[in-house]
C-alpha cells in the first residue's frame, strides 16, 4: 500500500511561471510543495530576459503561445495595477527598410487575420513618434510594453508563500510513480536525500523540463527534445538613458528569434539585444561575448541615429529552452496532463520560453483552472 502523500502537488521549478502556478494554488484547499534547484525564485531563464510585455504579433495565430500571450496580456496587467507593480504600456514600434516591402506587408496581413490593432507611420512619422529611430516605414502596436519582472515575481512568490511551501536549493534526483502517489527522493543542499510523497507533480523546470519529464515517463514522453538558444545583451551608454519612449523592433526573422531589438527598464536605462546562437545542453556559459559588439553595432545602426560603437557594452544574457515539432521556424509551448500516456496527476510544461513572461499568468490559470479540477486529487 502506498504511503499516505504529503502534498498534493508538487511544483517543480519556481520560475515565473511556477510561481505564477503556486499563486493559483495557493487559492484552492490543496497542500503545495514547490521546489527548485536554485537559492531563490526567478534565478535562470525568468531574470534573463527583455521584461517584455508582448502581444502575440510574431507567434502563429493557431499557437499555444498566442492564445496564452493574448491572454497572459490582458492577465498581467490588471495584476500589475492590483499590487502596484511598475510597467510601462509603451507600445511597440516595427521598423523597416524599403528593401523589406513584401516582408512588411505580409507581416501586416498576418496583424490583419489576428484582429490586433496598429498603425502604419511613415518615415517622418516614426521620426515623430522617436527621434532617435531610423524607419522606411513602421508599425505600431499599443498593447506591448515592460514590466519590473523582479518585482512582478516577487509579488506572486509573495502571496504564494502565505500558503505553499518553498524549498530552494533542492533536487529531485529520483522520481517514481507508486501506485496513486509519485515517489520524490529530494536532494538538499547539505547532500541530505529526503523522500516525500506527492499526489501530483507539476514539472515546470524550465531549462531541465524535458530532463525531468524524460526521467519520469522515459519512452511515453512523445515529443521532441529540447534544443538551447543563448540569446546576449549590450547596454547602451547613460547619454540614451530615457531616449527611447517605446520598444523598437525588427520585423520577423526568418527563424524563431526575435532579431535584435530596443527596450528599456523603469530607470530609462536601455538594452539592445538579444542575439540567437545554438548552445549544446548541460554547456550554459552566461558570459556575454565582448566580440559581438561588432554584429550587435552593425544590426543596430541601421535603426538608431547617430549611435557610435562605444555607446555599447556587454550587459547579461539567457538561455532560452525551445521546443520545435516540425521545423526550427515556430518553436511552441508543451503544456499537458500525461494521464492518457500512463501518467496520471503528472502536469509537464516544457519549452517555455518567449512570451512566458508574458504568458505566465495565462499558464497559471490554464494549469490550475482547468488542468488540475480534471485530475484525481
Amino acid at each position: 500500500m502506498s504511503k499516505k502523500p504529503e502534498f498534493d502537488v508538487t511544483v517543480i521549478g519556481a520560475g515565473v511561471v511556477g510561481l505564477s502556478i503556486a499563486h493559483y494554488l495557493s487559492k484552492t484547499k490543496l497542500s503545495v510543495l514547490v521546489i527548485d534547484s536554485e537559492d531563490n525564485f526567478g534565478k535562470v531563464t525568468s531574470s534573463r530576459n527583455s521584461e517584455v510585455i508582448h502581444s502575440g504579433i510574431f507567434n502563429p495565430q493557431n499557437s499555444l503561445k498566442y492564445q496564452l500571450c493574448q491572454r497572459g496580456n490582458e492577465l498581467i496587467y490588471k495584476f500589475c495595477d492590483e499590487n502596484k507593480i511598475w510597467y510601462k504600456n509603451c507600445g511597440k514600434i516595427v521598423v523597416s527598410k524599403e528593401r523589406e516591402i513584401d516582408n512588411f506587408n505580409s507581416f501586416t496581413e498576418s496583424l490583419i487575420k489576428k484582429g490586433i490593432e496598429f498603425d502604419v507611420l511613415t518615415s517622418e512619422q516614426s521620426s515623430k513618434m522617436e527621434q532617435h529611430i531610423i524607419s522606411d516605414k513602421s508599425i505600431y502596436i499599443e498593447s506591448s510594453g515592460v514590466i519590473d519582472s523582479h518585482d512582478y515575481m516577487n509579488h506572486l512568490f509573495r502571496i504564494a508563500s502565505d500558503y505553499c511551501t518553498f524549498i530552494f536549493q533542492s533536487n529531485a534526483i529520483e522520481i517514481k510513480k507508486r501506485k496513486d502517489v509519485y515517489e520524490l527522493q529530494i536532494q538538499r543542499k547539505n547532500k541530505e536525500i529526503e523522500t516525500i510523497n506527492t499526489s501530483s507533480i507539476i514539472n515546470c523546470a524550465g531549462l531541465n523540463s524535458y530532463t525531468i519529464a524524460k526521467k519520469i515517463m522515459n519512452q511515453n514522453l512523445k515529443i521532441p527534445s529540447l534544443k538551447f538558444y543563448k540569446g546576449s545583451y549590450f547596454a547602451l551608454s547613460s547619454k540614451w538613458r530615457n531616449s527611447f519612449n517605446r520598444l523598437v523592433y525588427s520585423l520577423p526573422q526568418p527563424d524563431d528569434s526575435l532579431g535584435i531589438h530596443i527596450s528599456f527598464d523603469s530607470t530609462g536605462r536601455t538594452k539592445i539585444g538579444p542575439d540567437y546562437e545554438k548552445v549544446e545542453a548541460n554547456n550554459f556559459d552566461y558570459t556575454v561575448n565582448e566580440n559581438s559588439q561588432s554584429k550587435f553595432f552593425d544590426s543596430a545602426k541601421d535603426y538608431i541615429k547617430d549611435l557610435q560603437f562605444d555607446d555599447l557594452t556587454p550587459d547579461y544574457s539567457g538561455v532560452r529552452p525551445k521546443l520545435f515539432f516540425t521545423n526550427d521556424n515556430f518553436s511552441e509551448f508543451y503544456i499537458n496532463e500525461e494521464n492518457k500516456n500512463g501518467f496520471p496527476n503528472l502536469i509537464n510544461l516544457i519549452g517555455i520560453d518567449s512570451p512566458g513572461l508574458t504568458a505566465s499568468l495565462a499558464i497559471g490559470e490554464l494549469v490550475v483552472q482547468t488542468m488540475i479540477p480534471k485530475m484525481n486529487l
